[in-house]
């Protein structure tokens, strides 16, 4: 995040060169939160259900790909243990486990053997020099499918699937006449010790994803998703132009005109991102690279031409921007202008209103909006307490991904080995910035000093998440050992 500073830099000098310009985009800024949060309350409201198909659907034939890279043995051996154990005719259904560009022997022979042991319907390829990170190496498995295959079936290597997931896939194609479905992520030894990270993670499914079936415009999140192998050719396979390949595959499927469906039902747990550092490499993933996704297909959803309609692509924007947080310049503009006494007092108090709107908005996502009935208080709080944590590289993903800096996609790293569980540079730095401002907000009103208050939270809550994943890691370590 070396580039942080040069952004911080430039807001602040706009501030003080273009005040104007800075308080208008503050107050452009407050309009598209308060669209946000009327859109996510009205469709809300919106049933969710499948719809039954009169007609009969032909039994599919899986092909079911599962991506590795310089991943644990006995965590990827498990995965494809599971998928071998189906339920389904071993005649319908084959298993390719592609490693790719894992350089040390001792990560993928293991793997290999272990896929020979099992024989059919599991086959092992190892490929060296593969571009286009997971996209590159899910387009040689679609290569070497088998042609009778009529749906593909995506699994990271750290889910273990039930056993009747490929039963309840086919029902679900079934039953929605769905091109593609996309099963919801989960996650493993969550009860005990991070089920609140567990709850901000569920939160894109139970809103997002819920909200966009009602559409049939829902968008792929990698893994545990259902694809139709011609609708997947069709569109011409996997792309590693953003580094959310899986999201790009779902807007390109969307724009041809193929029907994609949310089936809320748990099928498979992997594992949590096992440090803070993991949880923020992988959220600057997802910031980023969605909204490099949406960058890229703006011109389509735009446009009047073309077969989506304004529900669907509503849907698009809502699923790509879900991880997005647009904090980065009012919450530096408001410290700024209170440090130095530049910003006008518009400026600052329409900052102090958008830094409140964030928090309103990561409030009512995580309290209310499509939470399990299941879920306590204390959870809903603890969910809300791990999306503060990652605020300040959601915010920084964001603005990376506008100015256009090029983006590298990042394995997120489950090997378990010790790390330091420390919260990241950017919480430090505004926590500081904060705390330094927090004398001079009193003469600017309640809502400005609760605002500058409001930013002191990211660093406290990143304490909270590093030592529950902290935990968390200690508590699966055994699984990543084959013990």
């Amino acid at each position: 995040m070396f580039v942080l500073p040069i952004f911080l830099a430039a807001i602040c000098m706009c501030v003080v060169v273009l005040p104007g310009l800075v308080t208008a985009l503050c107050g452009l800024l407050i309009l598209i939160q308060l669209a946000g949060l009327v859109i996510r309350a009205c469709a809300n409201g919106h049933s969710v259900g499948l719809r039954l198909q009169d007609a009969a659907a032909p039994r599919p034939v899986f092909t079911v790909h599962v991506a590795t890279h310089n991943e644990p043995p006995a965590m990827v051996m498990a995965t494809v243990a599971a998928l071998a154990a189906q339920d389904w005719d071993v005649s319908g259904f084959e298993v390719i486990v592609i490693d790719n560009n894992t350089a040390d022997p001792a990560l993928w022979q293991p793997v290999r053997d272990a896929c020979d042991r099992l024989g059919r319907p599991v086959r092992f390829l190892h490929r060296t020099g593969v571009v286009g990170a997971k996209a590159g190496a899910l387009n040689i498995a679609l290569a070497e499918s088998r042609p009778d295959a009529t749906h593909v079936v995506t699994v990271d290597a750290d889910y273990v699937v039930d056993p009747d997931f490929l039963t309840r896939a086919a029902a679900a194609l079934a039953l929605t006449g769905a091109d593609y479905v996309q099963f919801p992520q989960a996650y493993k030894g969550c009860a005990d010790v991070a089920s609140g990270v567990d709850a901000e993670l569920a939160e894109y499914f139970q809103t997002n994803a819920r909200m966009a079936d009602v559409a049939e415009a829902v968008l792929l999140t990698g893994t545990l998703c259902v694809i139709s192998a011609p609708a997947l050719r069709a569109v011409g396979g996997w792309s590693g132009r953003t580094i959310t390949e899986d999201a790009d595959l779902g807007v390109r499927l969307c724009r041809m005109g193929f029907t994609g469906r949310f089936i809320n039902q748990i099928v498979g747990r992997g594992l949590l991102p096992l440090s803070l550092h993991d949880l923020e490499r992988q959220r600057h993933r997802w910031a980023s690279g969605n909204l490099q996704t949406l960058m890229a297909h703006a011109p389509a959803l735009v446009s009047w031409h073309g077969g989506m309609g304004l529900q669907g692509r509503a849907a698009i924007v809502s699923q790509l921007t879900a991880w997005l947080n647009l904090s980065l310049l009012p919450a530096t503009a408001l410290l700024f202008g209170l440090a130095t006494g530049q910003g006008s007092d518009a400026l600052i108090v329409l900052a102090g209103v958008s830094v409140w709107l964030t928090l309103l908005d990561i409030a009512l996502r995580l309290l209310g909006q499509g939470r399990p009935e299941t879920a306590t208080l204390r959870v809903r709080a603890a969910a809300i307490c791990h999306r503060l944590a990652l605020v300040p590289v959601a915010a920084s993903a964001t603005l990376e991904a506008i100015c256009g800096r090029s983006l590298r996609f990042v394995v997120t790293d489950k090997s378990g080995a010790a790390r330091p569980g420390g919260v990241s540079s950017a919480s430090a730095i505004l926590f500081a910035a904060a705390a330094l401002a927090v004398p001079l907000a009193p003469s600017h009103g309640m809502i400005v000093t609760g605002a500058v208050l409001v930013l002191l939270l990211p660093l406290p809550a990143g304490c909270v998440t590093a030592r529950t994943l902290d935990r968390y890691r200690l508590h699966v370590a055994p699984s990543l050992s084959g013990a």
